[in-house]
Formats: C-alpha cells, structure tokens, sequence
C-alpha cells in the first residue's frame, strides 16, 4: 500500500474511533510515534494523516502540547473522501462549487452591506495572518467563502455551502505545507474577489471567483 493510501486508511481509523467515542472532543491524541506503533506505519503516515483531519476542522495541534480533537467527525465530510476518492472526486467538487459560487459572488457585489463587506475583510485577513497553521487556513479559507455566500443576499447560498463544510475546500496536501509565493498567489486570488465586492462590480466578482476555482483545480491536479 502507498505512503498516501496509508495514510488514508489511518484518517478512516481515526474517525471511526471519534465516531465511537473512544476518543471525544477536547481528547489529546496519541502522540505521533504512539500512533505509529498502534497501527503499524511510519510516523510520515501518521503526520499525513493528522494534516487532513486538521485541514477537516476535526483536530487541532498546539506546538508543543500535541494535537487535539476539536468536534465529532461530521459522517458528510467532504474532505476526508476527497482524499479517499482521489483528484476526479475533487475536481467535480470544484465543478459544482463554481456553478454556486460564480453567481454568489456576482450577487455580492450587488447587494452586500457594510456589515458583509467587512465580514469578507475579516476572513481575508485572518487567511493571511494564519498562514503557517493549516487548521486556521481551512477556517479562514472556508469563512471567506461563507462570507461571500451570506452577502449574496439569498439564504440558500450559505444554507448550501454550510452544508457542505469545510471539506468543500479540498485542499491538496502540498497546500496545506505551502510555500510563501503560493500563499501569495491564493490570497490574491481571494483579494480579487473581495475587490470587485467592494467596487460592487458583479461581472467582475463573479470573473474573480471563477479564476480563483479553476486556479484550485489546476493545483489539485499539480499544474
């Protein structure tokens, strides 16, 4: 079994054991090299594995004091199957996300209020205060997104992206370890479509958004 697959077989043990409530929320996880030993694999899996329940909003590690889990597994999590399933899966994701967030992000700059507008500002800065930390990166990322969704001024934006969670992201691995020149790159393409927000440009928020989704899918498939 590859090193990826491993680590996929360990994230689906993980969460079966949250499911079951041998491990609960606010438990501090087996250390690395426990985890190791436990289910027979390199402490690489093991760190693979805690990035994706990181990047899920499941757990969360402290430098120094270990990694945390943070709320029951939600059985429709997308991200963790998108990891299972591979780049197809991922990439209809993004599919259906641009043919919801494309026209989003045009009704946004119609109808956006103040109040919304400063909510976008605010995700947007925390996407890049919290760059070395993938666990803040997937909650900012995924706010900026919900941000846009509620300003839309239609309910049933947010209702169905809260639906699909934070895995909706699907973030690659090399993402979530990124270098600074791709973190500039992705917080530019957010800047974009917060730009034409505010400048209350629709066409060009919902350019902005549809860039932004086709640049993700292309880093998903390693271009």
């Amino acid at each position: 079994m590859s090193r990826p697959r491993r680590a996929d077989a360990l994230v689906a043990a993980l969460l079966a054991e949250m499911r079951e409530g041998v491990v609960r929320p606010g438990a501090k996880l087996p250390t690395e090299s426990a985890l190791a030993a436990r289910h027979g694999v390199s402490r690489t899996v093991v760190r693979e594995a805690i990035t994706q329940l990181q990047a899920a909003g499941i757990v969360r590690t402290h430098q120094g004091r270990g990694s945390f889990v943070l709320a029951p597994p939600d059985s429709g999590e997308f991200l963790v199957e998108v990891g299972a399933g591979g780049p197809r899966e991922a990439g209809e994701l993004l599919e259906f996300r641009t043919a919801v967030e494309v026209e989003a992000a045009g009704l946004a700059a119609r109808r956006r209020t103040p109040e919304q507008l400063a909510a976008i500002d605010a995700a947007l800065a925390e996407l890049t205060a919290a760059a070395a930390d993938p666990g803040r990166v997937v909650d900012a990322d995924y706010a900026f997104h919900l941000a846009v969704a509620h300003a839309a001024g239609n309910r049933h934006f947010p209702a169905l992206l809260g639906s699909l969670g934070r895995g909706m992201l699907a973030i690659p691995h090399e993402r979530l370890v990124a270098s600074a020149e791709r973190i500039a790159l992705v917080h530019a393409e957010h800047a974009a479509v917060r730009a034409a927000i505010a400048d209350a440009d629709p066409p060009a928020a919902g350019a902005a958004m549809r860039t932004h989704l086709a640049n993700s899918a292309r880093r998903l498939r390693g271009r």
